[in-house]
């Protein structure tokens, strides 16, 4: 297996154009291991509603980086104590659970150091029930990206309130994802011991399970080849929102008279439609300030507080 060193980064877009280079550049005929650390983010599944999916109050508050990846599954939280962990293997049919193989030397390095970690039947790992590894693929036929997290020592309570949205949606098109509890490795070791030491602790369990760890250096014409991705694609609101699923979602006017209800349908991240379920908001004023909206991006902050006089 080949390991590939992502030069220290920690910003979400580089790493995840970073793996789909690999995916879709490298030569097949190798097996690839990245291993990184991304400061605070949420990353979305390919098939999510970002809106949906996290508190958009709580990532603007903190300036935490929303990014979708190319794989799919549900929405997770990284910070610093959360190592992530990407597999590029060959496509064959009979390795759609070829998972299990790339995680086994995960979990049982994870006993060794006292934590009593456990497989999943949906490939998450779970210590005491409570999950410190979600994991998800993409594949485009010919190459396989199986990729997850590894939560050493996150900060628990800040993922609980970037992943608990606060919109009221009602309809939706998008793929959810499922809750559960989760917990940090660190509390369950042996020993104490850094996420650093950690993350040389899975690289060395890796390469006895799969063989030396032979490290690739990238080239500069691929650095750049994966920084222009980062940025035309990762760093992109078309990418990131503007894939968004269809939705409705509700929303309080405030008028000069009284506040009304607005369903605000959306696709794409654009404004398809507002509807009203109060016969106050039928007037040409309103009717004709709502207009306005309609094609225009959505945004939760600006439907929160649109007043209308």
């Amino acid at each position: 297996m080949i390991f590939i060193p992502n030069s220290g980064s920690t910003d979400p877009a580089f790493n995840l154009a970073l793996e789909e280079h690999c995916l879709r550049k490298l030569d097949p005929g190798s097996e690839y291991l990245l291993l990184y650390i991304n400061q605070p983010s949420v990353i979305i599944g390919r098939h999510q509603n970002p809106f949906q999916e996290y508190n958009q109050q709580v990532v603007r508050q903190r300036d935490i980086i929303p990014v979708r990846r190319i794989s799919g599954g549900g929405a997770v939280y990284h910070d610093p104590g959360n190592l992530n962990f990407s597999f590029i293997t060959d496509f064959t049919d009979q390795k759609l659970d070829y998972f299990k193989t790339l995680l086994a030397p995960i979990v049982d390095t994870l006993r060794h150091l006292g934590v009593p970690a456990r497989m999943t039947e949906r490939n998450n790992i779970l210590v005491d029930g409570k999950k410190v590894s979600g994991n998800s693929q993409h594949t485009n036929m010919r190459r396989m990206l199986s990729h997850g997290t590894l939560l050493f020592e996150s900060e628990l309570d800040v993922l609980q309130q970037v992943l608990d949205s606060n919109l009221k949606i009602t309809e939706s098109r998008a793929v959810t994802s499922i809750k559960s509890k989760v917990t940090n490795i660190c509390d369950y070791l042996r020993q104490p011991m850094t996420v650093e030491a950690f993350r040389t602790g899975i690289k060395g369990a890796l390469a006895d399970a799969f063989g030396e760890m032979i490290e690739y250096r990238i080239s500069a014409e691929e650095k750049e080849a994966v920084r222009r991705l980062a940025e035309e694609k990762y760093r992109s609101w078309h990418w990131t929102f503007g894939r968004s699923p269809e939705f409705i979602v509700h929303h309080k006017v405030r008028l000069e008279s009284a506040n009304a209800n607005a369903r605000f349908k959306v696709k794409n991240g654009i404004i398809k439609d507002i509807e009203w379920a109060d016969q106050i908001a039928e007037s040409a004023l309103v009717k004709g300030y709502i207009s306005r909206l309609i094609g225009e991006p959505y945004d939760q902050k600006g439907a929160d507080n649109i007043i209308i006089r």
